[in-house]
């Protein structure tokens, strides 16, 4: 049976606001420190703890609490994200020394792991802090309710930064600038949009009625695809004895198809059968379904079979110790299944639930697992790979060192400087093992930039954005040029773009104002040249009026254009030490900065 329907839940409204104010303002002072790049975001050990107290934490308490068990969902909130933030801090010292080397793929992965964990965990604290015996069916309610609960309380506050923004704009329109600046600021956004989602958060939980009617919804669509995938993994599994798995393999992702076609076939199995509901579907339809679920361990098989084949040629990475993870899980969950039908038959959903509040702790301690030492998939794939080094498989040069310094984060770093230094003497594989450096990288890049009308220096605050700029373009001709356009006494700079033989260009203007530079699009027009980038390197230099002036050369015009991010005036991209944006990013004229 259906759970009766209650009251609303008694919610410490004004605490849960205080908590979202809370967690606004401590998230600001890490934004700050993060854009700033001032303490402690320069020490990912410290840095990463500290964001991942400040996210889940609060969260967490907003989803748990309740009016009569305060001390007890602080309890148990904090011992769980005091849990999370050890971990965070193993992962901060895999990211260690800041900037040596990529983290993206680590803290990605990191986040990633954190929102399964705190899905799976909001579940079982909810219970704990209730003094609930934990069982299926509630499990499954909260799932469903934590899962609604979020979502729109995100989307409540994703309306909420629509409408600043609508209201912005609309005053900007009529010439009233405050507001569009005000919301800008981000000692604004982050406790104004905290709190949005804290509000969210309690207005949502005591609508549990409304989102278990979504949820019953959903449930009997979930009722119409189980079948119909049912079939597929009958006809699949029967088709395959007379195709054979090679053109399974020959597909390059036959691996991930089975273990997506796993993973559907278990999400709708557990939406639809409910250990306290009635059975969904007559007995003529609930026998051949289970009968196919029986099959879900053969789908399983047959994936971990398909990586083990690429493990084997090409040794572990960190993407196929994630899949062999994710097929051991949807495996482990399948062969429940099956032994709850080999025993019960008829009655085996009555045995869905204790697999699936086993495995739904397996599933918990496997995304906190991931995150320390005793499985760090980046330690075992980078000693596969140099295994395969080792055993003769493939020369040291063959070796990926790209994924390795892209993806393996601090142990990969400090692997290959101990592999530098002892092949220093060998110039071409010290190219492979280390990247450029980024100072030697860019006076190669100028090398290849011309500078007219005549050689000069290039300003220390431009140098990077044109770098950037050369990066992004990836053309044969690029030439910078100095030139005063609208005769003020200070130079403006255009970066000049085309493809050799071509008859297209294109450009950037950059004009220093203070400590920033704005930038201006520069769309060519005039002369028809058949040699464009010849054009570039020898036409004559000129300005065309009106002010801000065009930019001539030889029969090219380029028209500067405002690149409007709302202030009129361009677009900042660089703003000098001290101040909140960094060479390279694009930020907009206001004073957010301290």
């Amino acid at each position: 049976m259906a759970e009766p329907a209650k009251d609303p839940l008694p919610l410490p409204r004004n605490l849960m606001v205080v908590v979202a104010l809370a967690q606004g303002l401590v998230l600001l002072l890490l934004w700050r420190a993060l854009t700033h790049e001032t303490w402690p975001s320069q020490t990912p050990a410290l840095n990463l703890p500290l964001w991942t107290l400040a996210v889940t934490g609060p969260t967490l308490f907003l989803l748990t609490v309740e009016a009569d068990r305060l001390k007890r969902a602080a309890l148990f909130v904090t011992g769980f994200s005091a849990v999370l933030a050890l971990l965070a801090v193993y992962v901060g010292w895999q990211a260690s020394p800041v900037n040596a080397f990529p983290t993206g793929a680590l803290i990605a992965t990191f986040v990633l792991t954190m929102l399964v964990a705190c899905f799976k965990g909001a579940m079982y604290l909810q219970q704990l802090a209730a003094g609930e015996r934990i069982d299926y069916p509630a499990l499954f309610r909260r799932s469903w309710r934590n899962f609604g609960v979020f979502g729109l309380s995100w989307t409540l506050t994703g309306g909420v930064a629509l409408v600043l923004a609508l209201w912005g704009a609309l005053f900007a329109v009529i010439g009233i600038d405050f507001f569009q600046e005000l919301f800008r600021k981000d000692w604004f956004l982050f406790p104004v949009l905290t709190v949005a989602f804290g509000l969210g958060v309690f207005i949502f939980r005591r609508l549990t009625r409304v989102i278990d009617g979504v949820t019953s919804l959903l449930e009997g669509l979930m009722r119409l695809l189980l079948p119909l995938t049912a079939a597929v993994v009958a006809i699949f599994l029967a088709a395959l004895p007379f195709t054979g798995l090679a053109p399974l393999w020959e597909t390059g992702n036959g691996t991930a198809l089975l273990m997506a076609l796993n993973a559907i076939a278990l999400f709708t199995v557990n939406a639809v059968y409910q250990t306290d509901r009635s059975a969904p579907y007559p007995l003529f339809v609930h026998r051949p379904l289970y009968v196919c679920v029986a099959l879900l361990p053969v789908v399983s098989a047959l994936s971990v079979y398909g990586l083990s084949l690429r493990v084997a040629q090409y040794g572990w990475t960190v993407e196929r110790c994630w899949a062999l993870t994710l097929a051991l899980l949807l495996a482990a969950f399948s062969l429940g299944y099956t032994w709850s039908i080999v025993r019960h038959r008829d009655r085996w959903p009555a045995a869905l639930g204790r697999v699936n509040v086993v495995m739904g702790w397996v599933v918990l301690g496997t995304m906190l697992l991931v995150n320390t030492p005793l499985l760090d998939f980046r330690k075992i794939s980078l000693a596969s790979q140099f295994g395969r080094v080792e055993a003769g498989e493939i020369e040291l040069r063959d070796f990926d060192f790209r994924y390795a310094r892209e993806q393996l984060a601090r142990p990969a770093w400090l692997r290959l400087e101990a592999l530098a230094e002892e092949h220093e003497a060998d110039p071409e594989l010290i190219a492979l093992i280390r990247p450029v450096p980024p100072d030697t990288q860019g006076e190669r890049i100028w090398e290849s930039v011309t500078l007219r009308p005549e050689p000069f220096d290039v300003p220390e605050g431009l140098r990077a954005i044109a770098e950037q700029e050369w990066y992004m373009s990836g053309h044969s001709t690029v030439v910078l040029i100095r030139i005063d356009m609208d005769g003020d006494g200070e130079p403006e700079y255009a970066m000049l773009h085309a493809e050799a033989g071509s008859d297209y260009a294109w450009g950037t203007l950059f004009r220093q104002t203070g400590e920033e530079w704005i930038r201006f699009s520069l769309n060519a027009s005039g002369g028809a040249e058949s040699d464009v980038d010849g054009t570039l390197r020898d036409g004559m230099i000129g300005t065309e009026e009106p002010a801000l002036p065009d930019l001539r050369v030889g029969e090219l015009v380029f028209r500067p254009e405002p690149i409007d991010m709302g202030d009129g005036g361009g677009t900042i991209i660089y703003r000098a030490a001290g101040s909140a944006e960094t060479p390279g990013e694009e930020a907009e004229a206001d004073d957010s900065a301290p």
